[in-house]
């Protein structure tokens, strides 16, 4: 098991990583298939057009935006940005509860020593 301030390096050096933030977005992107209505379209005869949505919720309900071709690198790249800052987020919390709990685990551990020392010391003055 790691140590207090080992965990406490591992938070810094992962905090450290959250100062190098790019642009992101929030959601799920999703590729889907229509027809744009057109009646000399392709689409009309079946073929359809592959869009990408970027599908999130907001206030329990589903909201989805149509991110337009020539943003579709740099969405797939912004909600990737998302992804990984929400895992170091989730990792950093980690640390700090594990933190928590070695801190109250070491404080315990340190009161027991005092008491137990504190009981040898009147065992001793008891026994002269």
């Amino acid at each position: 098991m790691d140590t207090i301030h080992e965990l406490e390096a591992k938070r810094a050096a992962l905090l450290k990583q959250l100062r190098r933030i790019g642009p992101l977005v929030e959601g799920s992107l999703a590729v889907s298939n229509r027809k744009c209505g057109n009646p000399k379209c392709r689409c009309a005869d079946g073929e359809r057009h592959r869009y990408l949505m970027l599908c999130r919720k907001e206030q329990g309900r589903s909201k989805a935006l149509t991110v337009p071709l020539d943003l579709h690198g740099q969405v797939t790249k912004w909600n990737a940005e998302h992804k990984r800052v929400k895992a170091l987020l989730k990792e950093i919390s980690a640390l700090s509860e594990q933190i928590i709990r070695g801190y109250v685990t070491a404080k315990r551990a340190t009161r027991r020593q005092e008491r137990f020392q504190r009981l040898d010391g009147a065992e001793v003055s008891a026994d002269r």
